[in-house]
């Protein structure tokens, strides 16, 4: 990519015949649309959206925040996911938060390193109430 990124490229239209071999250009809209989407997403985060079903607290922020675009605490719906500043906000399930911190425990880059080290790239990616002792708690 870096090689590529050097290069100036140019992109030139030929009409009719002089055009030997078809291109993008070259060819008509309507062929080339669009008939389906797919959407690719983790299973994980399905399991994030079930988790608020399980949690009273959160069924009643999602409430609020299905109403509102983006409450007081920064927290906003995307896709049926709640986020905080960002980050993917996780209901009340003990099972879901212990995979997520020993997904980012146990990770080849910053495998078994101590619970500062673990908190961090946690508490980057979600938010949750009693984060830094759950974090603190799975690492002891």
């Amino acid at each position: 990519m870096s090689k590529l990124v050097s290069l100036q490229f140019s992109f030139r239209y030929k009409k009719g015949i002089d055009n030997s071999a078809a291109d993008v250009l070259s060819r008509v809209g309507h062929l080339v649309a669009l008939d389906a989407l797919s959407l690719c997403q983790p299973q994980w985060l399905q399991e994030v959206a079930n988790s608020y079903k399980t949690d009273p607290d959160s069924q009643e922020l999602l409430a609020k925040v299905a109403v509102t675009a983006v409450n007081d605490q920064g927290r906003t719906l995307q896709n049926g996911v709640i986020r905080q500043r960002g980050r993917l906000w996780i209901g009340a399930n003990s099972a879901l938060q212990t995979k997520l911190i020993a997904a980012l425990h146990h990770s080849v880059v910053g495998g078994h390193s101590g619970a500062m080290a673990t908190y961090h790239p946690v508490r980057k990616l979600f938010a949750w109430q009693g984060l830094k002792h759950a974090v603190e708690d799975f690492v002891r």
